[in-house]
């Protein structure tokens, strides 16, 4: 009879370790239960079937704030929060809802940009971002541009030169490597179009009358081109953000018409912007 009870007792153990499972909580509170296959350099391999066969899933270790092995044992990855722990026990064992896949910052961005410098000259923009993956990693930023010229041009003034006006659109895939955090880096190509105008004032002189003349031209613009672009948000609050990036590129196109005259510039040119923005995440 005692054999009986000791064997029994010990199958319940042995039963009780194979099911118990590891539960890996991230930092934006969501958890995730099965079991820990792997805890490698910069992610940690687990799957969420007991069977032999069933598939690995990763998670990356900067997203994780501890795992709690089936054991008791816990192995913490962010070392503020286990240090709060240490002085409270029993935050140990908080755990949210189930998983949970929502990004810690919303994936919807509006930006407001008081100031951009182009080689255009200085201009505003408003922008839009989504977020397009569950980790942060990508992102497709589309930002309109105006630019404002230095000095403006009143038709029939004497004589006047003025800088482009000019309006951008410059879709850009955005990368950020090490996802969304309170200081985001990402860098991406744009790929930017822009229409505007120019607007000149000559004086023509008649020899044979000897009498000066004014004559306006206004040239329409068009301009294309890529821009490496590099940028850098500051994440004041879960909805409020600062922005800044810059960037240079080739531009391929850069073509003037007046009347039926066009004028393009042979070769490529090197173009480049920088911006500062606020804005509101949601």
């Amino acid at each position: 009879m005692a054999r009986i009870i000791t064997l029994t007792f010990l199958f319940s153990l042995f039963f009780i370790a194979a099911k118990a499972q590891d539960v890996l909580v991230r930092k934006n509170g969501s958890i995730i239960e099965g079991k820990v296959v792997e805890v490698g350099i910069d992610r940690v391999l687990y799957k969420i079937s007991q069977e032999a066969n069933a598939a690995n899933f990763v998670v990356r270790k900067n997203e994780l704030l501890r795992i709690e092995f089936g054991n008791g044992q816990t192995i913490w990855f962010d070392k503020r929060a286990e240090r709060g722990n240490a002085r409270n026990p029993d935050r140990s064992r908080e755990r949210n809802s189930p998983v949970v896949q929502d990004e810690e910052f919303g994936k919807n961005k509006i930006e407001v940009s008081p100031f951009k410098a182009l080689d255009s000259g200085p201009g505003f923009g408003i922008s839009y971002e989504r977020i397009l993956d569950k980790s942060g990693y990508f992102g497709l930023y589309l930002p309109f541009t105006m630019t404002i010229p230095d000095s403006y041009y009143f038709p029939g003034g004497s004589s006047s030169s003025g800088d482009d006006e000019m309006y951008y659109f410059a879709p850009t895939l955005k990368v950020y490597p090490f996802g969304q955090r309170r200081v985001t880096y990402a860098i991406g190509p744009t790929l930017f179009a822009g229409l505007g105008r120019r607007w000149n004032n000559y004086t023509d002189y008649d020899p044979s009358t000897g009498v000066y003349t004014n004559r306006d031209e206004r040239r329409d613009r068009f301009r294309m081109g890529m821009i490496v672009n590099n940028f850098v948000n500051f994440q004041i609050m879960p909805r409020f953000q600062i922005g800044l990036n810059a960037g240079v590129g080739p531009r391929y196109v850069n073509r003037e018409k007046f009347g039926t005259n066009t004028y393009r510039s042979s070769g490529i040119d090197i173009t480049g912007e920088f911006n500062f923005s606020l804005g509101f995440r949601f």
